[in-house]
């Protein structure tokens, strides 16, 4: 699908909101981020949804390669938005479950890896990532921690909320990034779809409208140039 600048907005929101889905369904490619086509697939309702895509994303997260942090808050919003979907297999939402109980959420766990941990995309991202997770499984022990769910929400809501205040304090240090806004905005729109703590939520919602302003101002004929 051709991406199209409009000057002005075109149709009603829920239309464009539509376009936007059906813009990122048209990739249906693999890899690390095949799966986040096959969340626009899920969006839509449309068939068939590509299950080896979203098996490679698995696959990609237990490679405990950098920016598998990324994979699995796609993981997480196919697991929180569609886990009863009739488009997605009980298996298949059985095996991401289990990728999520079997993940590295930060460094001063046990094992070894090659992943980048301190910069500020990726801190939200494993923050909020540790978060839905422990969420979903507040009785379950975690794998790599030994720990269950409840003491991963309580680790990561100290994390998100320091996270929260150093951005409110001092902006982006990755401030106007093409490449590192996109992650954020994954971490924070997960967190406000389905955070349960509603000061979370609250913070989630006001950081995206200042991403999002940043990127308005930044902009000339659909190109975040600044």
């Amino acid at each position: 699908m051709q991406d199209t600048y409009w000057s002005s907005p075109q149709g009603t929101y829920d239309e464009r909101r539509r376009m936007y889905h059906e813009f990122c369904a048209a990739d249906n490619t693999g890899g690390r981020t095949g799966l986040f086509s096959q969340i626009g697939r899920l969006a839509l309702g449309r068939e068939p949804v590509n299950e080896t895509a979203i098996r490679e994303g698995i696959e990609y997260v237990y490679s405990q390669q950098d920016c598998n942090d990324f994979t699995l808050g796609a993981l997480l919003r196919i697991v929180y938005g569609y886990r009863n979907s009739p488009l997605i297999s009980p298996e298949l939402i059985g095996e991401i479950e289990t990728c999520l109980r079997k993940f590295k959420y930060w460094w001063d766990q046990p094992g070894r890896d090659r992943r980048c941990y301190h910069t500020e995309n990726h801190q939200i991202i494993f923050h909020s990532d540790e978060l839905l997770a422990g969420q979903l499984f507040r009785e379950h022990t975690f794998e790599v921690s030994g720990k269950d769910g409840q003491f991963h929400v309580d680790h990561a809501l100290h994390l998100i909320r320091r996270w929260f205040d150093f951005r409110e304090r001092f902006g982006f240090s990755e401030w106007l990034s093409n490449c590192y806004f996109e992650e954020d905005l994954l971490a924070l729109v997960n967190l406000y779809d389905f955070a349960e703590d509603a000061d979370i939520r609250r913070r989630a919602q006001n950081m995206i409208d200042v991403i999002l302003f940043e990127m308005a101002l930044h902009t000339y004929r659909g190109v975040f140039g600044s």
